[in-house]
Parts: C-alpha cells; sequence; structure tokens
C-alpha cells in the first residue's frame, strides 16, 4: 500500500511539474518524497518509475555518466504548440468577455504542464473588441441542449441604443426559434435556426441574446434543400439578405482577396492580360455592399441588374447625406435585396 501512494504521488508531481523541456534530477524527486513522508533513494526512485511505465504511464528517464538521472512526464493531452493556437482563438474570440477570456487561458495553460506561464506573453486581448454577455457559456449549453433535444428555445435578443444602453429587439417580445447549429464567423459566435417570426433561417449573435428558455415544442425542421455549410459561406459576415448569384469584374491582383472571401472554388472566366470575371452566390445586403465598396476602382459589379440598382441607390444615397450634411433615407432603411 505504501510503494502504491508513493508511485501515485510521484505520478502527480511529475505530470504537473514536469514535460520534455523541464526534467528533475533524481535528487529533487528524493527530497519531495521524503518532504512528503516517502521513503526515497534512487533506486526506490527508479522502481516507482518502473512501475508507473508498466501500469502504461510514459515517463522518461535521462540517464547521464556521474550525473542524477533525468526524469519528465511525456503524455500531456496537448502539446504547446496546439495548447498556443486555442490560446489564441480564445484571446481573439469577440464572443467571450475579458474575465472568461483570462480564466480560460490560464486553464489552458495549465494544461501544458510546468511554466504555464511560456504560453502567456504572446497573448494579448483587446477588451474593446470584447463581448460583455458574462452568460455566454450558459446560452451555449441551452442551445446545444434545444439542438440535441430537437426542441424550440425562446430569448430575448439585444442591441445598443443611442444613449449605449442595452435594449430588447422585437417589441420587448422573445423569439421563438428551432435552433439548427452554431456557427464561429469572423471571431464572432451565431446560431443559425429557424425563426417564426420571420418563417426562414436567420443567424443570431449570441453575445447579444439572453438566457435562451427551452419550450416543449417540437423544433421546425430544416428545410429540405438547407445546407448548413453552404449557407455560412453565402451569408456574407453573417447578415441576411437574398442569397444571390453575382457577377464580379476585378483587378487580376485581387485573387487572395476573393478567395478569401468566396472560397478557392469560385468560378473564375474572362481572365484578361489585367482583369478577370467571377460568378458567386452571395447574401445580397449592406454587409455585402461594404464589404464591395472597400474596392472601388478595383472591383465592378456586373450582374444582376437589381444588385446593381441597389448598390448604385446605396452609393447615391451616401453621397447625398455627405453633400447636404443631413439624411436622405428612412432609418430604419435596409439595403438588401
Amino acid at each position: 500500500m505504501a510503494e502504491k501512494k508513493a508511485d501515485l504521488f510521484l505520478l502527480q508531481y511529475l505530470k504537473e511539474n514536469t514535460d520534455m523541456d523541464h526534467p528533475v534530477p533524481s535528487t529533487t524527486l528524493k527530497a519531495v518524497l521524503r518532504e512528503n513522508g516517502y521513503a526515497a533513494d534512487p533506486r526506490t526512485i527508479r522502481r516507482n518509475v518502473e512501475r508507473l511505465i508498466a501500469s502504461g504511464y510514459e515517463i522518461i528517464a535521462e540517464e547521464y555518466s556521474g550525473r542524477p538521472t533525468l526524469y519528465h512526464y511525456n503524455d500531456h493531452e496537448w502539446d504547446k504548440s496546439e495548447l498556443q493556437i486555442l490560446i489564441d482563438a480564445v484571446s481573439s474570440a469577440q464572443f467571450i468577455t475579458p474575465k472568461k477570456t483570462e480564466s480560460m487561458v490560464r486553464k489552458l495553460a495549465a494544461m501544458s504542464g510546468p511554466n504555464e506561464a511560456d504560453l502567456l506573453p504572446g497573448v494579448y486581448v483587446s477588451e474593446h473588441i470584447k463581448a460583455r454577455n458574462d452568460q455566454i457559456l450558459y446560452i451555449l449549453q441551452q442551445i446545444s441542449e434545444g439542438i440535441r433535444l430537437k426542441k424550440k428555445i425562446s430569448f430575448m435578443y439585444y442591441i445598443w441604443d443611442a444613449s449605449k444602453n442595452l435594449v430588447p429587439k422585437n417589441h420587448g417580445q422573445p423569439y421563438h426559434v428551432s435552433p439548427y447549429a452554431t456557427v464561429w464567423n469572423a471571431d464572432r459566435y451565431y446560431l443559425v435556426a429557424w425563426s417564426d417570426k420571420h418563417t426562414d433561417v436567420v443567424t443570431f449573435r449570441i453575445d447579444r441574446m439572453g438566457l435562451p428558455t427551452a419550450l416543449k415544442e417540437d423544433a421546425v425542421p430544416p428545410p429540405e434543400d438547407f445546407d448548413l455549410q453552404a449557407y455560412s459561406g453565402r451569408v456574407t459576415r453573417m447578415y441576411e439578405g437574398a442569397d444571390t448569384q453575382i457577377t464580379l469584374r476585378c483587378k487580376s491582383f485581387l485573387m487572395n482577396q476573393i478567395i478569401d472571401k468566396f472560397g478557392p472554388d469560385v468560378e473564375v472566366f474572362n481572365t484578361a492580360s489585367d482583369t478577370f470575371d467571377v460568378s458567386v452566390t452571395a447574401s445580397v445586403s449592406g454587409t455585402f455592399f461594404s464589404w464591395l465598396f472597400q474596392f472601388a476602382g478595383q472591383i465592378v459589379l456586373l450582374d444582376p441588374p437589381e444588385a446593381c440598382a441597389l448598390y448604385r441607390k446605396m452609393l447615391e444615397t451616401v453621397l447625398s447625406d455627405q453633400t447636404d450634411q443631413a439624411f436622405h433615407a428612412p432609418g430604419e432603411l435596409r439595403w438588401k435585396l
């Protein structure tokens, strides 16, 4: 029994304090074991380690002539490069609050073994882009439960008013939706769901949701032609508009931007010395037009005519607003097909 306790104590110590870059000598293990009431010398430590290895634990012993043997635990579930990717993702995710970000980053860093601070110096969290909704994880749990049980959920949805107060949308009434999936897009988290109000598949920013309530009513099944991957790709930055086949004429040096936006399977044709045309399916809305506008003089919207007309009207409104320093369109107008 005493040997088993010593083995378990040694295993826990090696897990928490060693890895490939941070081995400990047998002299340190001897002192630690004795401080905690266990008999220890180089031979007993070697037997402890041999029993742990026989039980399936990966412990490495590095033996050098004239020097104490070095030991380290070599079976951490995540290596540091993998954990660094996860830490960077959590740090940049705008839907996680600063407080929760710090907590999650430290938990992830601790999984690397000893000297967790090795993973922390490179992490920078800009608080001004972070969400303020501390319930985000509970909201995700409720959404996941609704998806699993195929039941509707209801929730309040909030926006900022002119006084920087969070106020409910939908005239203060909860939304009733059938949750299908959650999607991470451009460092934001979204719920993709069937909306009873809109009778369509829509998206909601999860960091703007109140805590959902599970309903007894069965969820509305997804439309037969619904494809989540295709839907996520077409909804430009997660804003709704009509899915429309559009044609763009682009300067030849913009292929990287086109592929980044629409994917490598984009249809390219009419390639010339300094331009190419592409045909893509996009959600034509103000958000799409804002992406397009940044390439003024470099991308031309060619088709369809209704999208060209809407874009032209939007640009004319902007020009009129700038010229007269006044607004020339209804405040609630949404630029979309």
